[in-house]
């Protein structure tokens, strides 16, 4: 009674040592200390076994990251030049990069003479590509690969190449003749001669047609220019960076982003759409063909008086129409060559230029035509 306190009131009282703790502050508070001090000992136990496992792996592979740093300057080939071609060998011969050793520049890169020396000389040609235009690493891998099983007699041989995050170069086998634009240039120096020209056209078309018909995907080369086009000391001809603008990011074959190619050879709708097909490659050839018969540039000098923009393909045409096809081509061409064979490959050039995509011929035709107007020596003076 009153403030007295009952048995009842003293047994739970929590002085009372033999109480029974509340549930917060008892055994199961101590439980749950333990099962996190036993969990965070296992996972403890298992980083320490995985650090010691990682630094008995790398005891055990120690050439792991000398790998990573010898890919980086690794030369992939494709041939076997007679001997080894490195980096450290490439940049030598080049000195590194020299501009002495400069043979060519062009849109996808410069290109070098190189003599690697070892038991015998191999002269290779080094296109040093240009840093942040191509695809990855990874993709350019996988696309140059694709290139380098490309194998036709009139294509330059891709002999091997390098790629890395700071350098990319293809390696070619190296011919000594130049290139078409030089050729053109310094034609005021040699005699005309229709069967080096019709063998350089021929060779040219037949290299496109293989590209075109024979390759699968079929590969679309977008920059056909004299430039391009490589000659030996017999002036044979050889089709160089075919397939380089598939490395720009466009895998498709008829659809792209944007416009690889050189003005005045570049096809009217991929310039304005900026979608391409062979047929682009055909109006290339054609120009480039006008370009050979004529030794006129795309848009020479000597056109200024028919008005701003008037191009060789719109002589050509006018010339062939007007029916003054003779005055179309290169000084004494026309005393030395057939007369009806020399308009028929004005035509053909001609028609290779057209606007209608429908009315060029594709290059596999081209080659049919060409070979059926096979200069013979009965038809030579």
């Amino acid at each position: 009674m009153g403030d007295s306190i009952t048995q009842q009131d003293y047994a739970s009282s929590p002085l009372d040592d033999n109480a029974a703790p509340s549930g917060k502050e008892g055994s199961g508070y101590n439980s749950l200390e333990i099962a996190s001090i036993a969990s965070a000992s296992a996972i403890v136990s298992v980083l320490i076994a995985l650090v010691i496992l990682f630094l008995f792996a790398r005891k055990l592979h120690p050439r792991s990251k000398i790998t990573a740093t010898t890919t980086k300057r690794e030369v992939t080939m494709f041939i076997d030049t007679g001997v080894a071609i490195t980096f450290d060998n490439v940049v030598r011969a080049t000195r590194n990069f020299n501009a002495s050793n400069l043979i060519g520049n062009g849109g996808f890169g410069a290109t070098y003479k190189a003599v690697i020396s070892q038991d015998q000389d191999v002269v290779v040609a080094i296109k040093r590509l240009s840093i942040g235009r191509f695809q990855g690493v990874q993709q350019f891998h996988a696309e140059i690969k694709t290139l380098g099983r490309l194998k036709h007699p009139n294509l330059v041989t891709l002999v091997g190449y390098h790629a890395s995050e700071t350098e990319m170069f293809l390696v070619y086998n190296y011919l000594p003749g130049g290139n078409l634009e030089k050729f053109i240039r310094e034609r005021s120096t040699r005699a005309a001669d229709w069967r080096v020209l019709h063998r350089i056209a021929l060779d040219v078309a037949r290299a496109l047609a293989y590209l075109h018909d024979q390759c699968v995907p079929r590969v679309l080369h977008r920059d056909v220019k004299p430039s391009n086009i490589l000659l030996d000391d017999d002036h044979n001809a050889y089709l160089s960076d075919f397939g380089l603008a598939r490395l720009l990011g466009a895998s498709e074959t008829h659809a792209t982003t944007g416009v690889a190619g050189t003005f005045g050879y570049v096809a009217p709708e991929y310039a304005m759409t900026c979608r391409v097909s062979d047929k682009a490659d055909v109006y290339s050839y054609g120009v480039v063909l006008l370009e050979l018969l004529s030794d006129k540039k795309v848009l020479d000098p000597s056109f200024v008086s028919y008005g701003n923009g008037f191009n060789i393909v719109q002589w050509g045409d006018m010339l062939l129409r007007q029916g003054r096809a003779k005055e179309f081509f290169t000084a004494g061409l026309w005393d030395v060559g057939p007369h009806d064979d020399l308009v028929e490959v004005l035509h053909l050039a001609v028609i290779c230029t057209l606007d209608s995509l429908s009315t060029r011929p594709t290059m596999k035709q081209v080659v049919l035509r060409l070979k059926q107007l096979q200069p013979q020596l009965r038809h030579l003076v």
